[in-house]
């Protein structure tokens, strides 16, 4: 069933050509065997003819192909055009943030980014104060060891007065 763009009024139907074509030439069988008796030259004529009816056909097929070629392209751009125009329109639903199949994934990664904003700010508290009970600890070491020096140092001075 041959297809036609909508600017197309010409609608041919080359089967039913071919039908009438078929339909003549049987017709004309019967006066074909009523000639076969004719001259040479005639048989010439009538291959000739057949020439030109093969000619004819082919060119309607050449014809009705190009047709059907440019058919299939001016419908092949069509859908790209419609499907180039979708894909803006869903662009520019993601841009405007309206798009559910973004707003999804969107909702889900920023769900994720606070929990792990949530994570990482109790990890650098947990690892602020590690550090500042390093800090108190080393601290808290030399005042210890000070102490102890200062115990020993006051242990010899004694001693040694004492000896003198």
């Amino acid at each position: 069933m041959p297809v036609h763009s909508r600017g197309d009024k010409k609608e041919t139907n080359h089967h039913d050509e071919m039908e009438v074509d078929y339909a003549e030439n049987e017709g004309s069988s019967s006066e074909d065997e009523d000639t076969e008796s004719s001259s040479v030259s005639e048989d010439g004529d009538s291959s000739e003819m057949d020439d030109e009816d093969c000619e004819r056909r082919r060119m309607e097929c050449l014809d009705e192909m190009s047709n059907l070629e440019k058919q299939f392209t001016d419908l092949k751009d069509q859908l790209y055009k419609e499907r180039l125009s979708q894909v803006d329109a869903k662009l520019q639903e993601v841009i405007a943030g309206k798009a559910p199949e973004y707003l999804e994934p969107l909702a889900t990664l920023q769900e994720n980014m606070q929990i792990r904003t949530k994570v990482a700010g109790i990890y650098r508290e947990l690892c602020l104060e590690s550090v500042k009970n390093k800090y108190e600890c080393e601290i808290q070491a030399s005042r210890q060891h000070c102490e102890v020096l200062l115990f020993c140092l006051t242990f010899k001075l004694i001693s040694t007065l004492q000896v003198f």
